[in-house]
């Protein structure tokens, strides 16, 4: 597959209280009820870029990957294991049907360092606005580099913007046809979460898909016990939830579930994980710091977790119903 080359390190920063030239790189939407927990999310990206490719893979997509195609070339990157399974996910939706309606709009809920959104752009060429929302000034800034070196910046808007306030996104008249949100749920405090899915559903149009993967729990969350003692909030993920509350505030907002499964395995998972923590021990051996860190412990006791089942990353992919 394509690699990326280096991204030069420029951008430019919008203040909050300025008029959005063009050439900015991000819009900033803020609304009434501001996320205590925010900062803890921001903080566990803020590290240099160039880090976390080292750790992650060129993509920097941080949400597992499928082992299990044999059209993969062997060994199977970080990278070809994770576009894999997004792909996986939106032939689960149904985008690889020949009588499939044209995508027109697209949102990522939690862009990450970009590649996701890149994807879309060249698999949907008929969608002309793609739109990333982050929380993190530091994504958000590799984001529009990449698209500026790619020219995708006249296709793909960066907001930053909390998930609990996408309403406020530009254009309510124009709804979106589909919204991927993948490895964000868990950083939600489950009242924003609540908030995120009433606010997105306003903004879907009727048969609208959304594309979800995130981590649940597979047992009583009071019972679960990490193999790891600490009280280190890893990675920005002590807001656990299972699969019958995942599920249950999409339904109760309004979304039909198309499906949800465990994908990918948990054999998966631990694979990609043991392969970042790999990573990060030949890249740093001295040691990495900050969330690098906290992912090279995570790969351990989480794959622990993972074969004995309390624990699974699940695909959803929900609708709005009508059309």
């Amino acid at each position: 597959m394509e690699r990326h080359a280096q991204v030069p390190d420029q951008a430019f920063i919008k203040p909050a209280n300025a008029a959005m030239p063009q050439a900015a790189p991000y819009t900033v939407i803020r609304g009434p009820n501001p996320c205590d927990y925010e900062p803890k999310v921001v903080q566990t990206y803020s590290e240099d870029p160039e880090d976390w490719r080292k750790a992650i893979g060129d993509y920097l997509l941080f949400q597992f990957g499928v082992y299990d195609d044999p059209l993969s070339p062997q060994p199977v990157s970080l990278d070809e294991s994770g576009i894999r399974y997004f792909e996986r996910q939106l032939r689960l939706a149904g985008f690889d049907e020949p009588d499939r309606k044209p995508v027109k709009r697209i949102l990522d809920i939690g862009c990450g360092w970009g590649h996701i959104l890149r994807h879309l752009a060249g698999r949907f060429p008929e969608c002309q606005r793609l739109d990333g929302v982050n929380v993190s000034v530091r994504q958000l800034e590799h984001c529009a580099r990449l698209y500026e070196r790619l020219d995708l910046g006249w296709r793909i808007n960066l907001y930053l913007c909390n998930a609990q306030d996408v309403d406020l996104l530009p254009e309510p008249d124009k709804p979106y046809d589909l919204v991927i949100i993948r490895g964000v749920i868990s950083h939600f405090p489950d009242t924003l979460y609540e908030r995120a899915m009433k606010a997105l559903h306003a903004r879907l149009r009727p048969g609208g898909k959304v594309v979800i993967s995130d981590n649940l729990y597979n047992i009583d969350l009071d019972s679960y016990q990490s193999d790891t003692q600490d009280d280190v909030d890893r990675i920005a993920c002590k807001h656990r939830k299972t699969p019958a509350y995942f599920r249950q505030v999409l339904e109760q907002t309004g979304f039909d579930i198309h499906d949800m499964r465990v994908l990918p395995s948990n054999i998966d998972v631990a694979h990609w994980l043991m392969d970042s923590k790999a990573n990060i021990e030949k890249h740093f051996p001295n040691g990495a710091r900050g969330t690098l860190e906290e992912l090279r412990v995570l790969a351990e006791n989480w794959s622990v977790a993972l074969i004995k089942n309390k624990v699974s990353t699940y695909s959803v992919i929900a609708r709005k119903p009508g059309d």
